[in-house]
C-alpha cells in the first residue's frame, strides 16, 4: 500500500511553519545578538568576564552546527546524493556566508578580551614553561588572524556551492553537476585541515596544555549530527505542508534516518577512541581532560557525560535500528529533536567545563543562567540568518527530479 505522505496529518498548501518564527527571531536575534556582542566587548568587571566566559559555550556549539551544515553541504555535492536534497537548502542556508559573517561578529568580543577566557593570552603566561613554547601558535595575532580567515574560505566554499545550485534552479544546465562535484570534493579536505586549525585555537586552548589529535573530527561529527538532526526536523515536522509533500516518502525517510544512525555511531566510534586512547597513555598531560571532569568534586559534570553516552548513542542507536521509526515522518521527528538536546549537553559537556574562570566549576549553579543566557541569545541570531537565508531559494532543488520519482514508485 503506499502513502501519499508519511505523517499522520494531512497534506496541505502552506508554507512550513518554520518561517513563522522569522520576523521574531530576526528582531530578538538581531537585537539580542548585537547587543551582547556590544556589552563583551566593551565591558568589564566580573559580570562581564562571567558573562564572555560563558558566551563562548553557545558560540561554539552554533559554530559547529554551522560547520556541521557545510560539511554536509560538500559531501552532499561530492557524491551527488539523493538523501539530502529535502535537507539540503537547510545546510545551504545554515552555512552560507550570512552566517559566518555573524560568526565573525561574534568573534570580535574574544579577539579584543582574549586574555579574559584564555590562559595563554594572560601576561602569567610568558613565565609558564609549556605555555612560553606555545606562544609562537597561541597568541592573538594568530588567533585572530587563522580564525577570520577560516571563516572567510569556509564562505566561499558555501556560497559558490550556492551559487551554483541557484543557477542550476534556473538554467537547468546538467554541467553544474560536475562542476560542484570537482569544487567540492578537494575543498573537503581543505574544509577539515582549516578547521583544525581553527578548533585548536578556538575550543582546544581553553585547556591550553591538554591536546588530542582527534579533537576537530570529534567536534565536527558531532556538529554534523546535530545539523542533521535539526534539518531532519525542520522538514519532518512539515512532511504534510508544501514543498515536502510532494515528495517525503518512505524511501527518503529512512535514509535520513540511516545517515542519522551512521553519524551516531561516529560520534561513539570518535568518543570512545579519543578515551581510550589518552586514558591507557596514562600521561597527566592527556588525561586531565578526562580526570577534571570525573573528579569527586565535579559531579554533575560527571552525570552530564554519562547521560551523554545515553543521549548521544545508546538510544539514538537501538531506536534507529527499528526500520519503522524511520518510515514515518512524525516517529523520526522526534528521535532527531532528542538527539539535538543531548547534542546540547554534550557541547556543554565539552566546552563548559574547560572553561577557566566560569563564576563557578559546578555544570548547574550561577554560571548556568550565562551558559543559558549565551546559548539562547547565539541561537536566535543563527536562526534569523538561516530563516533569512532560506527563503531565498526552493525548499527542494527544482534541478533534481530524483524525489519526485522516488515518491511516485513509493509502496
Amino acid at each position: 500500500m503506499s502513502e501519499a505522505v508519511i505523517s499522520n496529518a494531512p497534506v496541505d498548501t502552506e508554507k512550513p511553519k518554520f518561517f513563522n518564527y522569522k520576523g521574531i527571531t530576526t528582531i530578538l536575534g538581531g537585537v539580542g545578538f548585537l547587543g551582547l556582542v556590544a556589552f563583551l566587548s566593551v565591558g568589564s568587571g566580573d559580570t562581564h568576564k562571567f558573562m564572555l566566559n560563558s558566551y563562548m559555550y553557545g558560540y561554539i556549539f552554533w559554530l559547529m552546527v554551522t560547520c556541521g551544515c557545510l560539511a554536509l553541504t560538500l559531501l552532499h555535492n561530492s557524491i551527488k546524493s539523493s538523501w539530502t536534497l529535502p535537507v539540503l537548502r537547510i545546510f545551504e542556508a545554515g552555512s552560507g556566508w550570512m552566517t559566518w559573517g555573524m560568526l565573525a561578529i561574534g568573534l570580535v568580543p574574544l579577539i579584543l578580551k582574549t586574555d579574559v577566557v584564555y590562559e595563554w593570552a594572560r601576561p602569567e603566561a610568558a613565565s609558564d614553561f609549556i605555555l612560553s613554547r606555545k606562544a609562537a601558535f597561541l597568541n592573538k595575532p594568530v588567533f585572530a588572524g587563522v580564525i577570520l580567515g577560516g571563516y572567510a574560505l569556509f564562505a566561499f566554499m558555501a556560497n559558490t556551492l550556492r551559487k551554483s545550485t541557484n543557477r542550476h534552479d534556473k538554467s537547468g544546465d546538467a554541467n553544474e553537476y560536475q562542476f560542484r562535484t570537482n569544487f567540492a570534493t578537494p575543498m573537503m579536505v581543505i574544509f577539515v585541515s582549516v578547521l583544525t586549525f581553527v578548533l585548536t585555537l578556538l575550543a582546544m586552548s581553553l585547556t591550553p596544555k591538554w591536546y588530542s589529535t582527534i579533537y576537530t573530527l570529534w567536534l565536527l561529527i558531532g556538529g554534523c549530527q546535530a545539523a542533521l538532526s535539526m534539518a531532519i526536523f525542520l522538514v519532518t515536522r512539515n512532511a504534510a505542508k508544501q514543498p515536502y509533500a510532494n515528495v517525503m516518502a518512505p524511501g527518503i525517510t529512512k535514509d535520513l534516518g540511516n545517515m542519522m544512525f551512521v553519524l551516531t555511531m561516529l560520534w561513539g566510534y570518535t568518543s570512545v577512541s579519543q578515551l581510550i586512547i589518552l586514558w591507557n597513555g596514562n600521561l597527566p598531560e592527556t588525561t586531565v581532560f578526562y580526570a577534571h571532569r570525573g573528579a569527586d568534586a565535579m559531579l554533575d559534570w560527571n552525570l552530564i557525560g554519562a547521560s551523554t553516552i545515553l543521549g548521544c548513542f545508546v538510544i539514538p542507536f537501538v531506536t534507529l535500528l527499528s526500520p519503522r521509526v524511520k518510515r514515518y515522518a512524525d516517529r523520526l521527528a522526534l528521535i532527531a529533536a532528542f538527539i539535538f538536546c543531548f547534542r546540547i549537553l554534550d557541547v556543554y559537556w565539552i566546552i563548559g567545563a574547560s572553561i577557566p574562570s566560569r563564576m563557578s566549576p559546578q555544570a548547574f549553579g550561577p554560571s548556568s543562567i550565562f551558559d543559558a543566557i549565551g546559548w539562547i541569545v547565539m541561537a536566535l541570531a543563527w536562526f534569523a540568518v538561516m530563516l533569512n537565508n532560506v527563503e531565498k531559494a526552493p525548499l527542494i532543488p527544482l534541478y533534481d527530479k530524483r524525489l519526485e520519482e522516488a515518491k511516485n514508485n513509493a509502496h
